[in-house]
């Protein structure tokens, strides 16, 4: 079936007949190797992509008021420069693909200021040594993180252990001490 098809097929279903009401879209055990261009639906707010085939990720024709992208089960290796637009995402789902990089993911994922529901597992980045405190670190607004709640006990431990001169600086504050920098000999 043409992407095409399927996207006029998941309107169906919905009985949605306006772009403009398109909320929702459900495109998820499509056999899809690439994200179509969605950009004519402005009020889109849920993407379901996940159970696919999609090895290259391109999102620039998503709306970046987009809240859920469901992107689980595919085969992407990399999402550098596809979802940097998409502040508003509160929840993202890509487990179960082989995306490699931590580094580059969380570059990627930085500017999204309210992203609290987030799933890498199975990706080979996440056998990664101090991998959940990195993301923790990246993600400040991360409240699940792999179906694992994320505590303020550990939040607190990933900022000492990522940020130790802001820590130090902070306690210091905190317990009316000068901070003093440690000595370098």
């Amino acid at each position: 079936m043409e992407v095409t098809e399927n996207i006029q097929d998941a309107l169906q279903q919905r009985g949605t007949t306006r772009d403009t009401d398109v909320c929702e879209l459900r495109l998820d055990r499509k056999e899809l190797t690439s994200v179509p261009d969605l950009s004519r639906f402005h009020f889109l707010r849920e993407l379901r992509l996940n159970n696919n085939k999609i090895r290259e990720l391109s999102c620039r024709s998503l709306n970046c008021c987009l809240t859920e992208l469901y992107l689980h089960n595919n085969n992407i290796k990399s999402i550098s420069g596809a979802l940097n637009h998409l502040t508003c995402l509160r929840l993202l789902l890509l487990h179960n693909n082989q995306i490699r990089s931590l580094e580059d993911t969380m570059h990627e994922l930085r500017r999204m200021q309210q992203l609290q529901t987030a799933t890498f597992f199975l990706n080979p980045f996440s056998d990664e040594p101090e991998y959940r405190p990195h993301v923790i670190h990246c993600l400040p607004s991360i409240q699940v993180l792999d179906r694992k709640e994320v505590t303020s006990a550990e939040r607190r431990r990933c900022f000492q252990m990522f940020s130790r001169d802001r820590h130090r600086v902070l306690q210091s504050v905190a317990f009316c001490r000068r901070a003093t920098r440690p000595s370098t000999s």
